[in-house]
Order: structure tokens, then C-alpha cells, then sequence
């Protein structure tokens, strides 16, 4: 969870139609394909072609399956209940389940169950086309789209969920490792055997309206050196996680978190409105307990969760290495929150090269600096357009981050700067009422060609320098800088421009 601002320091909504392309399981050797028709079909038989396939979810559950078999529904028909399948496959012979016939993907309908699809210590699964949703009234309960929950299972791997429709699942605001509730969910639990995950993939999904987290893992084996307080006896982590180029909307909790993992790659992903049911602190896309977490080219807009922090990204405890680099974080609570809890330091968090464009800051600033002590932070190269924060920056920690070439601008009248701690060099700012000591500072408007207009990662041209800005080539050369700026552009070995475009000016 992440720490509460409070507690831990005294921490363009989607409304589209829903996707109705079905795509059938990649092909694979050998095994049994079963057809599942919820309309018109028959448990009786033999379900091993679309003439004789079963009619219920109690059918297809009742049976083992083996690698390489493949569950195939029928388009356009509505299936009410659970999924809750038995057997496993492996990487190379995986079993798919898909949809068979035309017209609109085929629907899961659970209602207010635990899951609507619940692989339990199972492995070697792949889910692709289908519409999957859990209503219901409860509020108090996790619930959840796709659960996947290893107990005492020691290491499952190969799962993937590919182009799946996961809405309107009920539920609380869970963020508890035992029982965390959402769309896609992934949780290691038990307390004999040391369990994880290997081999995530979650990509092309489309999240809308869920009570709890959008995407995540979540592990009862979290207890390390760097966690020692952490549930369970021993640290199981989860390897191979690729999140990708999912959509998430109207989400009750966080966006995207990742427990546990090593080189997480989370990225191309949208999140637009999170926090909606907010009992807590929370952020789009951030990472616990995990080493080297990389969440870049995502977008990140209408974060808010009422009187909490609902921050696009938050560094928070027993993490190492987190990248932030190439994102936009728009009309958010906060950009970006820096808070672990008491005993749980993080170490080398990089935030480069983002694109902050009317973030607020409902908790105090749009970035936050709190709580216990973290090391070797880096803030920079990006550009933070914030024109009705009263505070632009609040350091109320030990922490003594490196922020250099970014560029600053705040609202007129000016935006706070609450720092005694940082090592401020070579950036640049506009409308800021107190500016930190920064030998190489800029003092004036940037030209920024187009500031305010961007919703994505895909328009954000407006944030490129004009010819005529006093940031182009007034940076201080950094030697742990990326290679290449927001918009693809080499950074430049020496005298870089401020902000997040490194180009020649427009």
C-alpha cells in the first residue's frame, strides 16, 4: 500500500464503447479444443466441436485440462458465472482460451463472486477475446476480473492475458497482499513453500470501471533485507513481467502496481481516472518491494481521490532502481510522491524526461519529497507545467536528490518551493514565488510552443522549446544521463537543453 502522507510523516476519463474484435489462442501443438456455447449448447456431449459443444461454466470447470488444449466460446453469447478451470499447461504447449464464431467477444458475467476468471495453482495459461465482468453490490470484499492466486505452488510461469475486455467489476478499494481485489490480479499466498510468478504477460487489454487496482501483483513471500518486516518467511520474487499497451479507466484504486518484481518492464500503457474510491493514498503506475521496475511511455491523467494523494507515480518502500522516464502525467492530484515507510528505503529512483502538464497539489505539492530516508535519487530532464499549484515542490524529508535541467513553471502570482535538503543546478523557472538555490538557474519563461495541450504521450509537441527559449543549451552536463530525450531526440554530452526536449528549437 502506499504510505499514507499523513499518517507515515506526522501521503480524461474513458467512456468509449467497448471493443468488440474477438481474437482466437495463437496456435498451438497438439492437445483438444473444446467449444463452450452458453446459448445453445449441450453438457452432455462431447464439446470437442462447435456442433457438439457444452452449454455452462460448471462444465468446462469440471474438467482437467492438458498442455496445448484450447476452451474456445462462442461469440456473441453470454456465459453467467465463474471460470474456474483445472489443469496446466507450459510455455511451449500453453492452454488458450479464446472465442470461436463472429460477432462480439464472448462474455463472462460473474456476479459478485471472488472472480469472475480464477486460475488457481494452475500455470501455462493464455486468455485472449473474451468480455469478462464481476458486478455486484458488495463493497466491503475484494473482488476481482482475472485472479490468478498460487498457494504453496513454489514457481508458476507462462501467463499470458492479451486483448480482453475486464469491466464493471464491484468490490472495496483492497490493497491488503492476502486479499487484493481489481481487474487483473496476480497473487502469491501460503506459508509452506516460497511462491512467485515467472513469465507475466498482460498487454492490449482494455480495464474500465473496477473497484480496486487495474493491473498487479501482490505476495504474502515479500520478507527481505530490504523488507524485513514484510508477511511471510522468505522473498519470492516475480520474474518476467511485461505490462503493455492497456487501457485503464474509472479505476476505484491505483492504476498499475507491481509487488515483488524484478526488471519489470511497464510501459505504452493509458490510465485515466484513478483513485475514484479512494480509502487510501494512490498512484497510477508504481512499484513495492520490487528492483528495477522501468515504467515509461505511458500516459497518466485524472488521478483523484478526494481528500488522499492520487499521484501519477510514487517511489515508495524497499525499492530499487525505479526508472520514471518518458511519460505524461496529466490533470493528476500530485506528479509524483517520494515517501517509503519507516525501516523500508529505497535506493537509486531515477524520474527523467516526463511531461507534467496541469497536475495539482492536493497534498501539498505536485512533487512530494516525505517521510523516512531514501538514497541516490535523480530528478531530471523534465519539464513540469503546473499553472494552479500553490506549491511546486515540497521536501519535508531527509532526502537530498540531485534535480537538475528541469523546467519549472508554476501559477502566475507564483508557486511555492518547500526545500532546504536538495541539490538544485541548471534549472529553469517561471512563476515560482520562492526559487531554490541553483548557481545555474534560468529565471523566465521557457517558450514552450504549445504548453497545456497535450492528453498523451502522442500530442505532446507543445512541450518542445522555441528558437528563442532561454533553456536551449543552458543545462549542466550530467553523466548518468539517458541517451535520448522525451521526444527521441540525442541528448547532447554537453550543455543540454532543460526540460524534456533536446532538440534545436522550434
Amino acid at each position: 500500500m502506499i504510505s499514507a502522507l499523513i499518517l507515515a510523516c506526522s501521503a480524461g476519463t474513458a467512456t468509449g464503447a467497448a471493443p468488440t474484435d474477438a481474437t482466437a489462442p495463437e496456435q498451438t501443438t497438439g492437445g483438444t479444443s473444446y467449444y463452450v456455447d452458453c446459448s445453445a449448447g449441450n453438457d452432455a456431449k462431447s464439446g470437442t466441436s462447435a456442433g457438439t459443444a457444452w452449454r455452462t461454466l460448471q462444465k468446462v470447470n469440471s474438467v482437467v485440462f492438458h498442455p496445448g488444449d484450447k476452451i474456445l466460446f462462442r461469440k456473441g453469447s453470454t456465459c453467467q458465472g465463474e471460470l474456474v478451470p483445472q489443469g496446466s499447461g507450459s510455455d511451449k504447449k500453453p492452454i488458450a482460451v479464446g472465442s470461436y464464431g463472429s460477432g462480439a467477444r464472448p462474455k463472462l458475467v460473474a456476479s459478485d463472486a471472488r472472480a469472475a476468471v480464477y486460475l488457481h495453482n494452475v500455470e501455462g495459461w493464455e486468455i485472449r477475446g473474451l468480455d469478462i465482468s464481476d458486478p455486484g453490490g458488495n463493497v466491503t470484499d475484494p473482488r476481482t476480473g482475472i485472479y490468478v492466486e498460487l498457494t504453496d505452488f513454489g514457481v508458476g510461469s507462462h501467463y499470458v492475458f492479451d486483448d480482453n475486455y475486464v469491466h464493471d467489476v464491484a468490490g472495496c478499494d483492497c490493497t491488503n497482499p492476502g486479499q487484493p481485489g481489481g481487474g487483473i490480479v496476480f497473487n502469491a499466498t501460503g506459508s509452506g513453500k516460497v511462491t512467485s510468478f515467472s513469465g507475466i504477460t498482460v498487454t492490449d487489454n482494455t480495464l474500465r470501471d473496477v473497484s480496486g487496482i487495474g493491473i498487479g501483483t501482490s505476495s504474502l513471500w515479500a520478507r527481505r533485507a530490504l523488507y524485513p518486516s514484510g508477511p511471510g518467511s522468505a522473498y519470492g520474487p516475480d520474474t518476467g513481467i511485461v505490462v503493455e499497451r492497456n487501457h485503464l479507466s474509472r479505476l476505484g484504486g491505483d492504476g498499475i502496481n507491481i509487488t515483488n518484481g524484478q526488471h519489470a518492464m511497464i510501459q505504452h500503457n493509458t490510465v485515466e481516472g484513478f483513485g475514484l474510491k479512494a480509502t487510501t493514498d494512490h498512484a497510477g503506475i508504481w512499484a513495492w518491494n520490487s528492483d528495477y521496475t522501468t515504467m515509461q511511455y505511458n500516459t497518466i491523467g485524472g488521478g483523484d481521490a478526494g481528500t488522499f494523494g492520487a499521484f501519477a507515480f510514487d517511489v515508495d518502500g524497499a525499492d530499487v532502481g525505479d526508472l520514471y522516464q518518458y511519460n505524461v502525467s496529466h490533470d493528476n492530484s500530485g506528479l509524483m510522491l517520494i515517501c517509503s515507510v519507516e525501516g523500508l528505503p529505497s535506493d537509486k529512483p531515477t524520474i527523467r524526461y516526463n511531461i507534467s502538464q496541469n497536475d495539482r497539489d492536493v497534498s501539498g505539492g505536485v512533487i512530494i519529497l516525505a517521510c523516512t530516508k531514501q538514497t541516490n535519487i535523480s530528478i531530471y530532464g523534465n519539464t513540469v507545467y503546473a499553472p494552479t499549484a500553490d506549491t511546486m515542490w515540497w521536501n519535508i524529508s531527509p532526502d537530498t536528490p540531485l534535480v537538475a535541467n528541469n523546467i519549472f513553471v508554476g501559477k502566475p502570482g507564483g508557486s511555492a518551493f518547500k526545500d532546504t535538503t536538495s541539490t538544485f543546478t541548471g534549472n529553469l523557472y517561471q512563476n515560482i514565488s520562492s526559487v531554490p538555490a541553483d548557481a545555474q538557474r534560468v529565471v523566465g519563461d521557457p517558450k514552450l510552443v504549445d504548453p497545456g495541450s497535450a492528453t498523451s504521450i502522442d500530442d505532446a509537441a507543445g512541450y518542445k522549446l522555441k528558437k528563442s527559449s532561454p533553456a536551449l543549451g543552458s543545462g549542466v552536463r550530467l553523466p548518468q544521463d539517458a541517451a535520448r530525450d522525451f521526444f527521441g531526440n540525442r541528448v547532447p554530452a554537453a550543455h543540454p537543453n532543460m526540460g524534456a526536449y533536446q532538440g534545436p528549437g522550434m
